[in-house]
């Protein structure tokens, strides 16, 4: 069983890559023997899809690849034919960071796989919930329907809300300061639980990928 975990965060150490940690700790926990590739696309340099229509060339069709020569050419390739992805960001501008929309792009765009792939989205935000529901909500859930027809398995999505950029709060302008230690308790209080539903969708993930392969 082979799971990729594609970070598209650039903070080594924060809080997307604690979350995916999480869930990598989750698959392990369910399944030792599980090999996961992690991918964090901040260490590569790569482009977005180009328009060359190479992969839907009829000769090339069933190669179902990106044909563009860069830093993830292979990297795309070990993600299409894992037996489960997981897609780990924090918010920008509403949606996932370039990088990762960049590298969803060249993966998603040859054509829809052959095998059923469970996947999962990990997003992180300085967001409250309500705000996700009211901003947010409808580009990610544009993210899941690519990914499900693309993989025919509805994605799993695991949302941390209010997650905190920085420790330091006389560096930085008044609209981007660190909250108070009231709001410092809460949010560890509150991390611990998404890092445990993290792992727990790990685990599912084991689950998942045995039933689409049984």
């Amino acid at each position: 069983m082979k799971i990729v975990a594609v970070n598209g965060g650039p903070r080594k150490g924060k809080n997307t890559d604690q979350m995916l940690d999480a869930f990598i700790e989750g698959v392990k926990e369910a399944n030792p023997e599980a090999e996961v590739e992690v991918i964090r696309l901040y260490d590569y340099k790569f482009t977005g899809c180009k328009s060359c229509f190479a992969c839907q060339l009829k000769k090339n069709r069933d190669d179902l690849q990106c044909w563009v020569k860069d830093d993830i050419t292979q990297l795309l390739k070990d993600t299409y034919h894992a037996d489960g992805i997981v897609f780990a960001s924090p918010i920008y501008y509403m949606n996932v960071t370039a990088q990762l929309r960049a590298f969803l792009e060249r993966l998603q765009y040859p054509g829809p796989s052959n095998r059923n792939v469970p996947t999962a989205l990990i997003y992180t935000m300085n967001a409250s919930e309500e705000k996700l529901e009211q901003f947010m909500k409808a580009p990610l859930d544009i993210n899941s329907k690519y990914l499900n027809a693309c993989f025919h398995v509805q994605p799993e999505v695991i949302n941390s809300c209010n997650t905190f950029q920085y420790n330091d709060n006389e560096n930085f302008n008044d609209g981007f300061r660190a909250p108070a230690k009231a709001k410092w308790a809460y949010h560890e209080e509150q991390f611990a639980t998404d890092l445990q539903n993290a792992r727990d969708a790990g685990r599912r993930m084991v689950e998942k990928i045995k039933e689409v392969t049984t």
